[in-house]
């Protein structure tokens, strides 16, 4: 079976390069545009994005997905034009990925104050990718800027086994000026865990448990995690997102973890059994001084809202607590029950974008979202 991602595009330009279908669709509400064209070609037959980032004043994006072989893949868009292009790129061969589980990923920049100005092939760019091989166990992919590359992480070696139906989150911070990255996911018992690494003397992983089996994410549900703060703030306050019976839950560090106060209902029947992710929060402008976290999350047709519709609310992270929630009108695409949310660190315009994944039609599809601003419902067409 073939996927199909569409995405967003800038009117007047054509869509070139790739093996496409250029449908020029603009929205403006208050001023605000949703951008999307269409592409009929993805490498192989794929699994739905999973984890995304976004860099350099929304410039360009990289996405990562698997496909049924266990092949993994990064696709890139960028914001050049006239092309706007997407490439793919074959990160791991066949069997390295359990088919249709988590991925998670994170990116830095080095030397500098701000998180992510950096173009991707600079000397100081940084970025890991965390999947699961075929026992389930989290292994970890090392990206170092200019000639470096792709390179095999250390995670492995800890043989970390983690529920391969639920979320993966990564994010990455500058701590007592060394590099930080901490990776969530689930055990099997259903327990949120942290594991965390340090560049600080010896390089090494720490693990913390989150929420504790009891009360944490229950069988089928997304992990979602995101820093609001810049990437060299020194200390990193984190808002964590976890479902558990069909309910959203949140989580919060400053200087210790304490419990959030959102309590949303989200579908876990649908999107959650292709690998966890039927809602997504995203954190931008956190260079800015102004961060914003919005939390996205699929309809279940009763207490969450219309099955299939996506919707957004903010997140307040200081109350933790999630403001009114609008639906997002996917009018000419599928219902959508995967989702992945990412922003970039500066200011927008053209920073926001989120991949959603569904099927209403009876094709499974991918769909591709450029939000241009972030502060009014857009209605997309």
């Amino acid at each position: 079976m073939r996927w199909i991602l569409p995405s967003l595009y800038t009117v007047g330009w054509l869509a070139l390069g790739v093996s496409s279908i250029a449908i020029p669709q603009v929205d403006i509400l208050k001023g605000i545009k949703v951008e999307k064209r269409q592409l009929t070609s993805v490498p192989e037959n794929s699994y739905p994005v999973r984890s995304s980032f976004v860099g350099t004043n929304g410039n360009w994006a990289k996405f990562f997905f698997s496909t049924d072989n266990g092949k993994l893949y990064m696709g890139t868009w960028t914001n050049t034009a006239p092309s706007l292009a997407y490439g793919y790129e074959e990160l791991l061969p066949a069997g390295s990925v359990k088919t249709n589980t988590p991925i998670a990923s994170t990116m830095w920049d080095l030397n500098v104050n701000v998180g992510s100005g950096l173009n991707w092939v600079h000397a100081d760019k940084r970025a890991r990718v965390y999947y699961l091989d075929s026992n389930d166990v989290i292994q970890e992919l090392v990206y170092g800027g200019g000639p470096v590359g792709w390179s095999a992480g250390t995670i492995g070696a800890l043989n970390i086994v983690a529920s391969a139906t639920n979320g993966m989150s990564a994010i990455a911070f500058k701590s007592n000026n060394a590099e930080n990255v901490s990776l969530y996911y689930a055990e099997s018992s259903g327990a949120v865990k942290e594991a965390t690494w340090t560049a600080s003397g010896t390089p090494q992983w720490a693990l913390v448990t989150v929420a504790s089996s009891a009360s944490a994410a229950y069988s089928l549900s997304p992990i979602t995690f995101v820093n609001t703060k810049t990437w060299s703030a020194g200390t990193p306050s984190i808002r964590g997102f976890y479902g558990r019976a069909n309910t959203i839950r949140d989580v919060a560090w400053d200087s210790a973890w304490s419990t959030g106060n959102v309590a949303q209902s989200f579908v876990d029947s649908t999107g959650s059994t292709n690998g966890g992710y039927s809602f997504a929060a995203a954190t931008w402008k956190v260079d800015s001084g102004a961060p914003i976290v919005t939390l996205f999350w699929c309809g279940d047709g009763a207490a969450a809202g219309t099955l299939g519709t996506l919707y957004r609310a903010p997140y307040d992270i200081t109350a933790k607590t999630l403001g009114a929630s609008l639906a997002i009108t996917f009018t000419q695409a599928p219902h959508s029950f995967v989702v992945a949310a990412s922003g970039t660190n500066a200011t927008p315009p053209h920073g926001n974008h989120l991949f959603a994944w569904g099927n209403s039609t009876g094709t499974p599809a991918f769909w591709h979202y450029r939000l241009s601003g972030d502060a009014a419902q857009l209605s997309l067409h």
